[in-house]
């Protein structure tokens, strides 16, 4: 079975639409939050999404959270702002009904293999940051299942020499170890692999767009 993971879509459509067979392929997909902010394709995107049906397993992401219980922090950054407030604007109501309606945590099995997915981390789904050198990574150990797969960095990070196997597969809308990538992660169950993908796409819509309705210069962040 082929689980195709994804995190981080935030409102960014030609990226999605890069990687878009990758996830219409798979057998499952994890989607790993943050399906909303920074950018303007909000509905585009939750339609692509929802369209997957019973196929896609989702969690919800911080970004997600702030455009439904405002609790945008004082200190964000203007991007972020800009990308909860225009969500709020233009989200469709069954879209918002839906993010109200997932989970900070899932854990399940897929094609018997034990798995939990978060956005950021399972002791604070919406807040914690799991880079690569973060002292907490090994007490992830103590879960037991087979696979842990969490977003919230945009980074790609993958640990397999011990179980549960670690899966980061970066953003998906805004990857930030690469400008101008979608980012996305497939587990092979069958084969016992884990293929990192990285599909180039054009930003110059995702910034005009954004620029048309009111987005700074740090637009062009992590996409140029």
């Amino acid at each position: 079975m082929r689980i195709a993971i994804a995190s981080d879509f935030h409102a960014n459509f030609p990226a999605l639409r890069a990687a878009a067979d990758v996830l219409e392929t798979a057998d499952r997909v994890l989607c790993l939050g943050d399906f909303t902010g920074y950018y303007c394709d909000v509905n585009q995107v939750l339609d692509f999404v929802r369209g997957l049906n019973n196929k896609a397993v989702c969690v919800l992401g911080n970004h997600d959270q702030f455009l439904l219980d405002g609790s945008v922090p004082a200190s964000a950054p203007a991007a972020v702002r800009f990308g909860v407030a225009w969500a709020d604007r233009v989200i469709e109501p069954t879209h918002r009904d839906w993010l109200a309606a997932l989970p900070l945590v899932w854990g399940g099995r897929f094609d018997g293999k034990s798995v939990l997915a978060v956005h950021g981390s399972p002791w604070r789904p919406m807040d914690d940051y799991l880079y690569a050198d973060n002292p907490r990574l090994p007490a992830l150990r103590e879960f037991d299942f087979d696979l842990m797969a969490f977003g919230q960095t945009h980074r790609p990070t993958s640990d397999r020499t011990a179980r549960p196997w670690l899966i980061n597969p970066g953003a998906v809308g805004q990857s930030r170890h690469v400008p101008g990538v979608a980012s996305v992660a497939v587990w092979d169950t069958t084969r016992g692999t884990v293929e990192q993908i990285d599909r180039p796409y054009d930003t110059a819509p995702v910034i005009r767009h954004a620029r048309e309705n009111g987005a700074g210069d740090w637009i062009t962040k992590h996409l140029q």
